[in-house]
């Protein structure tokens, strides 16, 4: 039986309900877009959120996992030697700093008060690490790591019984957050898009344009920082898909969902 484009897209919908709902019960951080009932939803989102969403059920599988810089806030219940925290409640104390991953050369630097494992004093502020089995391997310990969602994860000391205290590191190297309710209108020859910018870090909003639904994608303009809309001018009769990313020095958000307009 031969289904229509609309037709697939509508399985493709349920499909993605039926698949994203219950996990995203569980990794909700790691889905950033809303569809709304007309979407049209490409493969190419899909594989995106169900790529944020299943690193968030499988947690770390390569050194590439944790490539950047992260924020990290030390949690200690031990709090021995040169304290270099401050009380955070009746039983943690508390640090935060930059924890920075080289996945090419496998290494970590580490800038902030003291050790990156507790509130001691700490000299190393550098070493190198392997990922292996969802385990974070370093030359100070050896660490169990949980993703709470695509851009923050959680580790404990495992070469501590019973574990004296955590991190809990948030990436502060990310691409922006996706547009967001892509909508268009036509004028003649003239398409204006318009969409929700979610993100407060993006340099600029990339416009991609196809002209088959098994097209290629092609940049059509990238606009400024804050941008809402854009309009594609002088253009010839037939159909048109559409979508937009935000980005910055970090890279490219996911998509947006497409919109398929014709031009008489």
């Amino acid at each position: 039986m031969q289904l229509s484009q609309k037709t697939k897209y509508f399985v493709c919908g349920v499909i993605v309900t039926v698949i994203l709902i219950p996990l995203a019960i569980k990794a909700v951080d790691s889905v950033p877009l809303q569809f709304r009932e007309g979407d049209v939803i490409s493969a190419g989102v899909i594989n995106s959120l169900l790529g944020r969403i299943n690193k968030v059920q499988k947690g770390f599988n390569s050194v590439d996992d944790l490539n950047g810089t992260w924020s990290c806030t030390v949690y200690d219940t031990s709090a021995f030697g040169t304290n270099t925290c401050t009380s955070d409640g009746p039983i943690l104390s508390s640090k935060t700093g930059l924890l920075t991953f080289n996945s090419t050369n496998k290494t970590w630097s580490w800038s902030g008060a003291g050790s990156l494992n507790d509130c001691g004093s700490g000299l190393k502020s550098t070493g190198s690490y392997d990922v292996k089995a969802g385990i974070l391997v370093t030359d100070i310990g050896v660490y169990d790591t949980r993703f709470r969602g695509e851009n923050e994860f959680i580790w404990f000391i495992t070469n501590s019984m019973p574990p004296s205290g955590f991190n809990l590191c948030t990436k502060v190297t990310n691409p922006p957050l996706p547009p967001n309710n892509l909508t268009y209108s036509v004028s003649g020859t003239s398409i204006t898009l318009t969409w929700v910018d979610q993100s407060t870090d993006e340099t600029g909003f990339k416009v991609q344009r196809k002209t088959s639904a098994k097209g290629t994608w092609t940049d059509v303009s990238t606009t400024a920082a804050n941008a809402t809309s854009y309009t594609d001018n002088s253009l010839a009769a037939g159909p048109y898909w559409y979508r937009v990313l935000a980005s910055n020095s970090y890279g490219d958000s996911i998509s947006s969902s497409e919109v398929q307009v014709t031009v008489q």
